[in-house]
């Protein structure tokens, strides 16, 4: 039997690849055994390799014909380059291989039969997220504790299924009676994947007060850096914030800080900044202006535009949280504490562009200063989702700077304090490196561009070499999984969420070729006038 499996000898080691030249009878690239025909040299298949004891079990990452001398009318045999990624000892899967092969050492084909040792390495917890694509009927198992308490990015081009795969993982954890998952949806997909676990919270009628920000969230919302003035600014904004909280809370008076979640009042605030922006004082006789005139207009401008705007009257203008003890049934809601939901979905399709990073980061800061001031943290684990991310993590200078650190303060110090992030998104190469090289899990979904792709290579451990090329050619909700909770890296056809997320593509051609399908603009018109999303 194993002779029939046989494949070649080992011609060339590195410290994580080998190169095999296949036998020279191995002419067809394909071999039947049993009632199975399998593939040799198809970029991802597995080979075995005995090593002492011991078996090496390596992915094929490349495919090539060689010139022999010896090798027959056709002066070529086939070489495979095979990545090293795990030793199979006394029937026990372990990732990485601590012992390499020689040359000469004779590779086998491996069969389905043979891996399932390695593939049901992590079986006892019974979490599996999809079908292996290259094996049948062989599921997908991966480490949920690995997976979810690690940081995981989804990553892959519009259409490529990043929504669906989202919602397929999360609904097989929703159904736990202990479940904390607070999404952050920028587009209003999620509410109909988790009607039965799930609350949604649409931002614009949900109050998220003003004064849960702290001062780094503050100043980058009313202070213009390429203000000339914007240092006074800040360091004055700053002392009137304090002294408000202050004020306000008599009780904790002694122990408030600036970045404090406790109440104040914004408007006496920019009173006091009216005042100094126009105070003139008489000295000697003459009446001059203030030390401070002039200098806050453009900060009153901008400070006046957000509270007066009606987008915003859910950050300026709350009616339930006025006083710093309201914020205890909002962080109970937030966090799915009420014992009515496990998923929590945060519509955020109705706040303007120009907010969402801040409250991006308002949401993540919280978050993590709600369970670093938690002795109980160990019990409430919680998985923050960041739909579209690159909209508000970006290193560009359309992102948050205030998001992006706390969400890389997240990264690396989350897991101590039980909160974890998934970064979901379609271009990774505008996500800050810090955030992305901390995930331990990868579900790569097909991704299209040329720098995207790079950038995950750069990221992913080198088992991933084998898989990097199919990429551009997943189908739709078919994913490259690597990563810490996964035995090795696999090729998976995500199971289909029920119910769906609301994120199914618009069929224009069957669209143009319906016809009685009329938009009726008024109501259109009605509802842009009042906000209202369908």
């Amino acid at each position: 039997m194993w002779e029939q499996k046989r494949l070649g000898v080992v011609t060339e080691v590195t410290s994580n690849t080998v190169s095999v030249m296949l036998d020279p009878d191995i002419t067809a690239m394909t071999r039947k055994i049993g009632d199975k025909t399998y593939y040799i040299g198809q970029i991802g298949t597995y080979v075995l390799i005995p090593i002492g004891a011991t078996y090496a079990i390596g992915m094929v990452s490349q495919t090539r014909k060689e010139s022999v001398p010896d090798a027959g009318q056709t002066g070529a045999r086939y070489v495979l380059k095979v990545t090293l990624i795990g030793t199979i000892k006394k029937g026990r899967y372990e990732t990485g291989v601590s012992l390499l092969p020689t040359a000469d050492t004779v590779v086998y084909l491996l069969e389905d039969k043979d891996i399932k040792a390695a593939f049901s390495a992590y079986q006892q917890f019974n979490f599996s997220i999809g079908q292996l694509s290259l094996f049948e009927n062989e599921r997908a198992y991966l480490d949920p504790n690995r997976f979810f308490g690690k940081h995981v990015a989804v990553l892959g081009s519009s259409g490529s299924g990043k929504s669906y795969t989202v919602a397929s993982i999360l609904q097989k954890v929703a159904k736990f009676p202990d479940t904390h998952i607070v999404i952050l949806d920028l587009h209003s997909e999620y509410r109909q994947a988790f009607q039965d676990n799930g609350q949604y919270c649409e931002l614009t009628s949900l109050e998220l007060p003003y004064w849960l920000m702290n001062a780094e969230e503050m100043l980058e919302m009313f202070v213009d850096p390429n203000d000339e003035n914007a240092s006074v600014q800040s360091s004055v904004l700053q002392d009137l914030i304090y002294a408000s909280k202050k004020s306000k809370n008599p009780r904790l008076a002694s122990v408030i800080t600036i970045d404090s979640p406790v109440f104040f009042d914004l408007k006496e605030i920019r009173a006091k900044l009216q005042f100094l922006d126009t105070e003139k004082v008489v000295s000697g006789g003459i009446t001059k202006e203030g030390p401070y005139y002039g200098k806050f207009t453009r900060l009153l401008v901008r400070l006046e535009s957000k509270m007066n705007d009606p987008r915003y009257a859910f950050m300026f203008e709350p009616k339930i949280c006025n006083d710093t003890e309201s914020v205890i049934p909002l962080m109970m809601m937030i966090f799915g504490l009420t014992g009515k939901a496990r998923v929590t979905i945060l519509d955020l399709s109705g706040v303007p562009f120009d907010i969402v990073k801040t409250i991006a980061a308002l949401l993540a800061r919280i978050t993590f200063d709600f369970n670093f001031w938690n002795p109980r943290r160990n019990e409430l684990p919680i998985l923050l989702v960041f739909e579209e991310a690159h909209n508000y993590l970006s290193m560009t200078a359309e992102g948050s700077k205030a998001a992006r650190k706390t969400v890389e303060r997240i990264a690396k110090e989350g897991r101590k304090y039980g909160v974890s992030c998934m970064i979901v998104s379609q271009r990774p190469s505008e996500i800050s490196e810090t955030i992305l090289s901390q995930c331990n899990s990868f579900v790569i979904l097909r991704l299209l561009n040329p720098t995207d792709q790079s950038y995950i290579r750069r990221l992913v451990p080198d088992s991933f070499s084998g898989l990097d090329s199919v990429i551009p050619l997943l189908r739709q909700g078919e994913a490259v999984i690597v990563g810490d909770a996964m035995p090795m890296p696999q090729r998976v056809q995500i199971d289909f969420p029920d119910p769906q997320p609301t994120s199914t593509d618009v069929h224009f051609f069957d669209k143009w070729k319906q016809t009685g399908a009329k938009t009726d603009v008024n109501e259109v018109m009605e509802r842009w006038w009042n906000q209202q999303r369908g």
